[in-house]
């Protein structure tokens, strides 16, 4: 007895590329929102290139627009291993601590959205948010 051919498998469909980044909306108005946590997801932290500040990048989760902060190294009274924080004993602590989610991030877009206050320290939508460990 002969056993019956085997039917051809059908191709494979082909991946669909990823979702284009959602653009920057520009036109967003300015609004102090705490977003809570966000993935890290798109952030990234290095070295500024002189050595005194860590960078952080990434694309704020309210406008769209890619962020940048520097969070400085060794300065005193700023939280960052500063000697403030060793006289007050909390140098191991802020030694240990992770910019990219031991930090509070700001929309540093650099666009001044609608109604921006002219006294905003950050240029940026407003938003605030923590970056999930």
């Amino acid at each position: 007895m002969t056993s019956a051919p085997t039917p051809p498998t059908p191709p494979t469909p082909p991946t669909p590329p990823p979702s284009p980044a959602p653009a920057h909306e520009h036109a967003l108005v300015y609004a102090e929102e705490d977003l809570g946590e966000t993935p890290a997801d798109g952030f990234t932290q290095q070295p500024s290139p002189d050595g005194r500040a860590v960078v952080v990048e990434g694309t704020c989760p309210r406008c769209h627009g890619r962020t940048v902060t520097r969070f400085p190294v060794g300065l005193p009274g700023t939280g960052t291993k500063g000697l403030f924080d060793v006289l007050t004993g909390r140098g191991a602590a802020a030694a240990d601590e992770d910019p990219l989610t031991g930090e509070v991030h700001f929309c540093e877009c650099g666009h001044a959205h609608p109604q921006l206050p002219p006294d905003a320290v950050f240029v940026g939508c407003g938003a605030s948010w923590r970056i999930k460990p």
